[in-house]
């Protein structure tokens, strides 16, 4: 449970993060996200960060759980 989502657990489940070619993080870097599924309590989502020449530099995966915490009786 946090602060953020009382009364939810939220995990992540898994991630990853893919390092295609150097660049500066003090630079200009452009963040897309996008989620492609979400259900039953799971989502996925993907992500990529581009240079300010549009260069790929990083690609991000992520999955993520969701759930009521049930309280003991």
């Amino acid at each position: 449970m946090t602060d953020a989502h009382p009364g939810y657990m939220v995990a992540s489940l898994d991630h990853v993060m893919w390092f295609h070619r150097p660049f500066r993080a003090d630079d200009w870097l452009l963040y897309h996200t996008h989620s492609p599924s979400a259900a039953a309590g799971r989502g996925f989502a993907t992500g990529q960060v581009f240079c300010a020449d549009g260069t790929l530099a990083v690609s991000v995966a992520q999955e993520g759980l969701v759930r009521p915490v049930r309280r003991a009786r």
